[in-house]
């Protein structure tokens, strides 16, 4: 395992590279920055995204991305607040003013990136590649190679800059797909007028409330088969299996439909949540696995199980209707899951 030399001669290992990234990168900054996304599939360019990106000491954000060819602008600010989106060519702008929503709606290279470092520390082989200067600035090169064939998250490079830890490049392959992200310029001590995090909006623009597009609500048994229109499959409560919340979720968008999602606990504690919704018109075409699922069997049925670092969720379709599992109980397995599954019941609302 190669090792990184620092301005002061005190070595690095890859792990405290990473180490490093992590802790710093919760620490809040303020920084302007920019950066392009490419992605290639069988040696041809599919896409080119440039970014802007200004970020306050108060975790204010704006950020703006178009296509290369100068299509696609997408403008989007977070004031602390709210977070609106902004498409010039649709005339629409997207609002949520749930602060919590809105962190989770965050875009950022940045947060991308620190993501990205979470799931790899433990699930691929990571050695040094050196140094180089990316963006200006000094940065250590890691290699990073999938332990398993198979993972969802192919092989990685990554080049973290010695100074602030920030991931300045990141280069993913898998399969026959390549995708990177370079940040082209960086400014940590940058003066970012007010004004920066203010959206002014067309007079006529279509304001759109994510919040109101999907609608959730505490629903009865009775009243979720109501609203999926069909009997379907539940699990009992019985054996220390209790349901603590049933919630009706109203999608809108795409998407255009109704789900319900139910949350179990095992003897007072969290177990795992179950989603239920009717297939699609197009469930049935052939669309293949993505790297990191497993087939397996549910009930009899064909379905499909994940596993990305502490993530873990199952989906099947039986009798016109969507399973989707995520297992909470980091102890439930999935075996123990499909030997419980054979025993929900039909749940006809009556």
């Amino acid at each position: 395992m190669g090792l990184f030399g620092c301005s002061s001669g005190s070595p690095f290992l890859p792990e405290q590279v990473i180490n490093n990234a992590l802790e710093r990168a919760k620490e809040p900054a303020s920084y302007y920055l920019e950066a392009e996304m490419r992605t290639v599939e069988g040696g041809k360019e599919t896409e080119r995204i440039l970014l802007k990106e200004w970020v306050s000491e108060e975790g204010q954000r704006r950020t703006e991305t178009q296509d290369a060819d100068g299509s696609g602008k997408s403008i989007a600010v977070h004031d602390g607040a709210k977070l609106i989106s902004y498409q010039p060519e649709t005339n629409q702008a997207f609002l949520i003013e749930n602060a919590e929503l809105s962190e989770l709606n965050q875009m950022s290279p940045k947060h991308q990136a620190e993501q990205l470092l979470n799931m790899i520390r433990d699930t691929h082989e990571i050695t040094g590649g050196g140094e180089e200067k990316i963006a200006g600035r000094e940065a250590y090169r890691l290699n990073a190679k999938a332990k398993d064939k198979d993972s969802l998250i192919g092989d990685q490079e990554l080049w973290i800059d010695k100074e602030n830890w920030m991931v300045l490049k990141m280069v993913s392959a898998s399969g026959d797909v390549r995708s990177e992200m370079v940040l082209t310029k960086v400014d940590l001590n940058p003066a970012i007028p007010a004004e920066t995090f203010v959206l002014e909006l067309p007079e006529h623009v279509q304001i759109v409330d994510l919040e109101e597009m999907n609608r959730t609500t505490e629903v009865t048994l009775a009243e979720a088969a109501e609203n999926i229109g069909a009997a379907f499959l539940y699990f009992p409560e019985s054996g220390g299996l209790s349901i603590s919340r049933i919630e009706l979720a109203e999608l809108a968008g795409e998407l255009k439909r109704k789900e319900v999602n139910f949350d179990y606990q095992k003897d007072g504690l969290p177990s795992f949540t179950m989603t239920v919704f009717p297939s699609p018109e197009d469930s049935g075409e052939d669309i293949g696995r993505l790297p990191g699922e497993e087939a397996v069997t549910v009930r009899g049925q064909e379905g499909t199980y994940m596993e990305m670092g502490d993530f873990r969720s199952l989906v099947w379709q039986e009798n016109g209707l969507n399973y989707s599992i995520v297992f909470v109980d980091p102890n439930l397995t999935l075996e123990q899951f499909t030997a419980l599954a054979d025993s929900m019941a039909l749940y006809t609302g009556e």
